[in-house]
């Protein structure tokens, strides 16, 4: 949100400030413009695709919650997943974009079968907090 607030109230003085009626850099006011607005959907394109999200986890008794939305303006949907610590199979912690995109799978025994949940960003998360949720989790996981 604050990303959006400074680039378009750069944008909005480059358009409005007589600075800028003459080239800046060689470059006129619009490809200012268009320069500024690219950056921006570069700058919230990286944002969408790391998947950051708010983490609620929480492993009291007998089953092991995790509630998540994601941190963006837009397309914003509350999940919760509850897992019987008992039929948790396994998990993997994946890294991907040069280890700045981290992405937890959950694997959970369903009538003889291994269910895979759906991916969940722990992007937002600092080490101390991705640390704490992989050793609660290797707790529950029948080795």
């Amino acid at each position: 949100m604050l990303i959006t607030i400074i680039f378009g109230t750069a944008i909005i003085i480059v358009l409005m400030v007589h600075f800028f009626n003459k080239p800046f850099y060689g470059l006129d006011r619009y490809t200012i413009v268009l320069i500024l607005t690219g950056l921006y959907i570069v700058i919230m394109v990286i944002s969408y695709s790391m998947n950051r999200n708010f983490i609620f986890f929480n492993d009291d008794g007998e089953t092991i919650i995790l509630r998540y939305y994601p941190i963006r303006p837009i397309l914003r949907k509350k999940r919760a997943l509850e897992i019987p610590k008992a039929s948790l199979v396994k998990f993997e912690i994946r890294k991907s974009v040069f280890g700045l995109k981290k992405t937890l799978y959950l694997f959970q025994r369903v009538k003889n079968k291994i269910a895979r949940y759906p991916a969940i960003g722990l992007t937002a998360l600092n080490k101390k907090e991705l640390a704490s949720i992989e050793s609660a989790l290797n707790q529950y996981v029948k080795k």
